[in-house]
């Protein structure tokens, strides 16, 4: 169920996408046109998926329902898209046109006509139940109903797939591991830097310049994600620092790489960077540092089955393939590749981060 309201929204919302970049649709009056889909934070309420307009400097946010859905689950589905203007300019709900033979689509048009025009800056889309690529724009978001400052928003940061890059699961289970110490209070503070100092960095680093594998919660060495090799940080530092300064600098170079504290950049925080957003993009953590739900889930898969189990493996590739966005990403290149069959990988993947 889960995967298929995955498909259906990735197609009708694909659909909604390219009616606003080619101004078939505009929201306030004549905006739309620079639309690119963003991630969605795992923050309650989360939506389905979100666009940005870099000219305006407004986000959208969409809830999709599918057509097996109940009416009172749309009537939720208007309320949702109400309470993610909390942290967007505007948001659609995407309703099907029919539930269990009642016309919801009417029903919710006329709902948004008479109670929320001009009121509220939220629309409708409706689509076809055979087709949900057919689509209505049943009510607008108007020039009157989006005001106010641009919000602050990092759209650079917000690829809509998340990028898994050096993160074995092993290691991602470790930094679960943290988050749920967090949660029932075991520690406190910053959950990464807690599992930084305690697991990922030697405890003797700074007096025997000796980087040791990261061992996972039951004490077994995590491995790098494409070789056999044992996961080891600061290797190319420490060895550095040997070759090119004296000893009595080694510490200071060592420090200042590992330093949780410092604002810059050194190590430590390119290491956070790429591990924690890739955590908030798959929405196992949130933007406040906190184990979600589905973080909790999958944290107790991985103490039940192991780390590196065929069945926290398959856990963890669904959850990067759906809250991930990589199977939005993989049928985007098949369709772009089947459009132009005369690029290759790079010319294809260049097309997509121009759409």
């Amino acid at each position: 169920m889960a995967l298929n309201h995955h498909v259906l929204a990735k197609a009708t919302t694909d659909t909604i996408l390219q009616n606003f970049k080619t101004a078939t649709w505009q929201y306030n009056g004549n905006c739309g046109a620079d639309f690119y889909r963003v991630g969605t934070s795992a923050d309650f309420p989360s939506p389905d998926a979100a666009f940005y307009d870099p000219t305006n400097k407004k986000l959208a946010s969409f809830e999709f329902k599918p057509a097996t859905e109940t009416k009172r689950g749309m009537l939720t589905g208007v309320g949702q898209s109400i309470a993610y203007l909390k942290s967007c300019d505007l948001a659609y709900l995407i309703s099907p046109q029919i539930i269990d033979g009642f016309n919801i689509g009417d029903f919710l048009t006329d709902l948004y006509k008479t109670q929320l025009d001009n009121k509220v800056p939220v629309g409708l889309i409706v689509y076809d139940n055979n087709d949900p690529t057919k689509l209505t724009l049943a009510h607008n978001v108007d020039s009157i109903s989006v005001t106010g400052e641009p919000r602050v928003h990092a759209p650079s940061a917000d690829r809509f797939w998340a990028k898994h890059q050096d993160l074995p699961l092993a290691m991602f289970h470790l930094l679960l591991h943290y988050y749920y110490l967090k949660k029932v209070g075991i520690i406190s503070g910053d959950a990464f830097a807690s599992c930084w100092k305690e697991r990922i960095i030697p405890q003797n680093i700074l007096a025997d310049f000796q980087t040791a594998p990261v061992k996972d919660i039951s004490g077994n060495v995590i491995e790098t994600l494409r070789t056999s090799k044992p996961l080891t940080f600061l290797e190319k530092i420490v060895a550095n620092a040997r070759k090119t300064l004296p000893q009595d600098q080694w510490a200071n170079v060592v420090r200042k790489a590992i330093d949780t504290s410092f604002t810059g950049d050194n190590y430590y925080n390119s290491i956070k960077k790429n591990y924690v957003t890739f955590l908030k993009h798959i929405q196992v953590v949130d933007s406040e540092g906190n184990l979600t739900d589905s973080g909790f889930r999958l944290y107790h898969i991985g103490i039940s089955n192991g780390p590196t189990s065929k069945v926290f493996t398959d856990y963890f590739t669904k959850e990067i393939l759906t809250t991930g966005h990589h199977l939005d990403l993989l049928l985007d290149i098949d369709a772009t590749s089947k459009k132009y069959p005369e690029k290759d990988t790079d010319g294809v993947l260049a097309t997509i981060d121009s759409m």
